[in-house]
């Protein structure tokens, strides 16, 4: 019998629901902590054994530990290579890649200054501040951003012609701004890519587990 990995993860957390989505999608056997960041269970000394940045989410399988949501997916699409998350070509792996530093590094600092302002699921939990200047940056840098997904989507199905780790990168912050009402009008590929996307049941069911009722 395989051994079950444990995943330790947040509510309304977009990044603990990437590493859920990889997951899922991989079909690798887990257990998921839910981990509630509200009553600082994620400052604890045995939390900050598993991530010492005191994040959500963080990962196990057995004596392996491993933060940060895209590194979870890629070891777990490593362990499942049947899952076919991550392509076999050194050049498919390589723009996978490209795409989850393209998410961290850009896609989702905007998307968070977007959907923390707009999305009520998000402002219940979380009660932050309203912030319109980081609204208004938020929405510019997305305009900056989101032409370069609906380009590289051209006729695709998927950003690199199969459904990969690159894919689920995008899913959570980019369903949460949705939710928030943004117009995705000017970008019908990429609106059709997110509704895929969002209708996968590996998705589904991470939403329910992550974004749903408590």
């Amino acid at each position: 019998m395989l051994r079950l990995m444990d995943l330790y993860c947040g509510r309304m957390s977009g990044n603990s629901s990437r590493a859920a989505f990889a997951l899922r999608e991989a079909n690798a056997g887990h257990r998921v902590h839910v981990v509630d960041t509200r009553k600082g269970e994620n400052r604890t000394p045995d939390y900050l054994a598993l991530n010492p940045m005191g994040k959500v989410p963080a990962f196990a399988d057995g004596a392996f530990r491993l933060w940060e949501s895209n590194a979870i997916g890629w070891y777990v699409a490593e362990k499942r290579p049947a899952s076919r998350l991550i392509p076999d070509s050194l050049e498919g792996r390589a723009s996978v890649h490209r795409w989850l530093l393209f998410q961290t590094g850009h896609l989702t600092p905007a998307c968070v200054n977007v959907f923390r302002n707009t999305n009520e699921r998000v402002k219940e939990y979380w009660n932050p501040p309203a912030d319109p200047k980081a609204l208004e940056a938020g929405r510019k840098e997305l305009a900056r951003f989101l032409p370069v997904i609906e380009s590289a989507l051209g006729d695709r199905e998927w950003l690199e012609g199969t459904f990969s780790l690159a894919d689920i990168a995008f899913t959570p912050h980019l369903a949460l701004v949705a939710e928030g009402g943004f117009d995705f009008s000017p970008y019908p590929r990429l609106r059709a890519w997110l509704t895929r996307l969002t209708a996968r049941p590996a998705w589904r069911e991470t939403w329910e587990l992550l974004f749903g009722a408590s």
